[in-house]
């Protein structure tokens, strides 16, 4: 059972991961695109965020916080292209961050570092069992 628990920050890194790349895939493959406006800011884990307001097919509002970094606006610019899941609309991203590679993603860093982190632990329990 201490196993388990060793492995626990691999394993949630992991699950972490591949949660958000399932959302990446649904809204790549059903993904509505619609017009966002730039709303307000906040600091979220000292990264600067904005919030994205857009409506979905009905007229709801939504929004979606995202680091302002990868919103890629100039200036004065209000509008943003964001991709929502018709099925859940609070499922959203921008469609900047949609079409970045996979590779490139904060989704595919959490299952790099969840994947090393359990590759240090399996070396550091091997070496302890050996001796």
């Amino acid at each position: 059972m201490g196993l388990f628990f060793a492995y626990m920050p691999a394993l949630a890194s992991l699950g972490l991961g591949l949660f958000g790349l399932r959302d990446v895939r649904i809204l790549r493959r059903r993904g509505v695109r619609t017009e966002g406006r730039r709303g307000g800011t906040s600091w979220n884990a000292n990264i600067s965020s904005i919030d994205v307001i857009y409506r979905d097919e009905q007229g709801e509002r939504h929004y979606v916080t995202i680091a302002a970094e990868d919103l890629g606006l100039v200036g004065d610019e209000f509008v943003v292209r964001v991709v929502y899941d018709p099925l859940k609309p609070n499922r959203a991203t921008t469609e900047r961050i949609l079409k970045k590679s996979i590779w490139k993603t904060h989704e595919v860093y959490l299952i790099m570092v969840g994947l090393c982190i359990a590759a240090v632990l399996t070396a550091v329990l091997a070496v302890d069992a050996s001796s």
